[in-house]
């Protein structure tokens, strides 16, 4: 794995704010209501980047809009090819597509939007690697032991891969350790926090990952 510090010729860079805090926030699929707040919080304590699920525009048209600001915003999922334009036009800034069809890849590399598709085994990583992808998504990476992001450093090396679900603070900690150059974290991090409103608890959240990434850096 890599930070990607350089992309090599024809691969775009991950957003600055990916790699600054690498920390991703991968919102669950909820009215656009429900997150306001926790996304405040989140942006309140320091966590900058958001992903949606692909299938709603409007709603990530809204929270852009309030937020583009302050935070960037990528898409997560299952991405429908008739609708790329419509959600490149909210002004994505990089996409997690799950399975994606060529025409979904070539429009996101035309609107110069980084794609991190996803994979799970080194393999897969590989392969979707040397597709042309612009970094790699793992998941679920809870599938293996906290300690497959050393280990692909060995078996994938120079891929830049982010860890993408069930990723706790001892798997975030060996994963960043390894080079990954964001984690992209969901119920570990936002929690129930956009259903039962529980934002104290979302706020020491978002404390402990931000401390494991600065623990990592110092």
């Amino acid at each position: 794995m890599s930070s990607q510090p350089a992309p090599e010729s024809g691969r775009l860079p991950l957003p600055a704010r990916v790699l600054t805090s690498q920390v991703v926030a991968v919102l669950p699929d909820e009215p656009v209501a429900s997150m306001m707040a926790p996304v405040e919080v989140m942006l309140q304590e320091g966590i900058q980047v958001f992903s949606l699920p692909a299938g709603d525009v409007e709603r990530l048209t809204t929270l852009h809009t309030i937020f583009g600001a302050r935070g960037s915003f990528g898409v997560h999922g299952v991405i429908d090819p008739d609708g790329i334009d419509a959600l490149i036009a909210t002004g994505i800034e990089f996409a997690l597509p799950v399975g994606p069809t060529p025409q979904v890849l070539a429009a996101l590399r035309a609107a110069g939007v980084p794609a991190v598709p996803d994979a799970l085994t080194p393999t897969e990583v590989r392969a979707v690697w040397a597709a042309g992808a612009d970094a790699v998504q793992v998941v679920p990476a809870d599938i293996g032991s906290a300690t497959y992001g050393p280990a692909l450093v060995e078996l994938a090396p120079g891929v830049p891969c982010l860890p993408r679900g069930g990723v706790g603070s001892y798997a975030l900690r060996k994963w960043i350790s390894s080079g990954a150059p964001a984690a992209c974290l969901d119920e570990i991090l936002v929690g129930d926090a956009c259903t039962d409103s529980a934002l104290p608890a979302l706020r020491e959240r978002c404390r402990s990952v931000l401390a494991v990434i600065a623990d990592e850096r110092a």
